[in-house]
């Protein structure tokens, strides 16, 4: 049974119409496996029968895939409704997707959440949400420790005026403390942070020929991983 993959950006000028060809071409190399699969794209703001970009065109011929005939099309319900599994370009598209119908959302991914499915990013995600609860409470705590002191510079400022620099001194001093105090839970945060790759594929809407090559390359590694991931299979 042929399964369908779409591709979803804006105006399916660049970035989906790239990874159109980038996956059905890595698809034709490999047909013996996967001839079952059609590919196609469309975009969210698209001009029916839009032409792909010059320098999309220019990015994928450096690797070898005409994109000229390309054609765009305006995403719509039906063409929703026809794919297997729909891959965008960015949460935004996604989210767009889904407010046009919701039932797709078993189907409905990134194209770089999707290529790191694997990642469990709800654990790192609710390990985060604790790190910045216990932070809280700990900042609520410190305040209260100090709330005697900063009562007593608060109305020192009040009453003396000329000491209104050295008040205002002190009590960033404070605030520092207790910054500082809580640099280790940041600094756990912030790891865990780091460790959540943007969902995102830029956008090289009209940015100079690097950007398409920036792009094009951020689409094949991730169609890379999906395929050498095995994920195919499970459509």
């Amino acid at each position: 049974m042929l399964k369908k993959i779409l591709f979803v950006c804006t105006g399916n000028t660049c970035r989906s119409s790239m990874a159109e060809a980038i996956l059905r071409d890595a698809l034709e190399k490999l047909s013996d496996k996967y001839n079952d699969i059609k590919v196609e794209s469309a975009g969210i703001c698209a001009v029916d029968n839009g032409l792909a970009t010059t320098q999309a065109i220019f990015v994928m011929k450096e690797q070898g895939i005409d994109i000229s005939s390309h054609k765009a099309r305006r995403l719509n319900e039906d063409i929703i409704k026809e794919a297997d599994l729909i891959l965008t370009m960015t949460k935004h598209h996604k989210e767009a997707i889904l407010k046009m119908y919701n039932q797709a959302k078993d189907k409905v991914f990134t194209l770089k959440e999707y290529s790191l499915k694997d990642i469990d990013f709800d654990s790192i995600l609710d390990e985060t949400n604790s790190l910045y609860t216990q932070l809280n409470k700990r900042r609520t705590l410190l305040k209260q420790e100090r709330l005697g002191e900063i009562k007593s510079l608060l109305d020192k400022k009040d009453k003396l005026q000329i000491e209104l620099q050295s008040i205002d001194k002190a009590i960033k001093r404070w605030e520092q403390e207790i910054e500082t105090e809580l640099e280790i839970d940041k600094a756990k945060i912030t790891r865990l942070n780091n460790k959540l790759p943007t969902m995102d594929v830029c956008d090289p809407f009209g940015l100079p020929i690097d950007d398409y090559r920036l792009s094009a390359n951020e689409i094949k590694d991730s169609i890379k991983a999906i395929i050498n991931s095995g994920k195919l299979d499970d459509i």
